[in-house]
């Protein structure tokens, strides 16, 4: 049995890899921060279940994706996301996120030094799979600007993980 506080340190220390997962399901990045909620809720309501952070991450991959289909099902009627075999497939693949890597720590760390406008550059791209056209839309910027900023994002992010990765090594 794990402590509730266990789990919600497992979960909040996982919560961009599960909401990203989540969001691969609903193609919504704020309904799947809503499934990630709903899940760490019930995660520690049945704290008595789990025997290891993974059993925890495990569950809540699971658990998450099911909610996320049947979210989509009561909002629209029906589910037009990834198919059942592709979900099974992403869901076997799917690293064990119980330990992170250092490149996934180094990466961690480099994401939380950049600007909250590159941060939401970033959400809208990636999260919310936006092309980079409807980004300059909401962001009110010229498309060029958007790539150059990703550009800038994508480049200043390889080289702190770098740096961070020398430094990780050198200790």
């Amino acid at each position: 049995m794990l402590p509730p506080e266990s789990i919600a340190a497992t979960l909040l220390a996982e919560r961009l890899p599960l909401t990203a997962y989540f969001a691969s399901v609903t193609r919504d990045f704020h309904l799947a921060e809503d499934v990630f909620q709903e899940i760490s809720v019930k995660a520690v309501g049945r704290a008595a279940e789990f025997e290891s952070p993974a059993h925890v991450l495990n569950w809540s991959r699971v658990a998450g994706r099911n909610r996320s289909i049947d979210l989509l099902r009561a909002r629209g009627g029906r589910y037009v996301g990834l198919s059942e075999a592709m979900l099974a497939t992403l869901a076997a693949e799917w690293p064990d996120q119980a330990e992170a890597s250092p490149m996934h720590e180094a990466l961690r760390f480099c994401l939380g030094s950049i600007t909250p406008n590159n941060r939401e550059l970033l959400r809208l791209r990636y999260f919310e799979q936006r092309n980079c056209t409807e980004v300059a839309t909401i962001m009110g910027k010229k498309i060029e600007s958007v790539y150059q900023a990703l550009t800038r994002i994508h480049r200043a992010l390889g080289e702190c993980v770098k740096h961070r990765m020398a430094q990780e090594a050198s200790s």
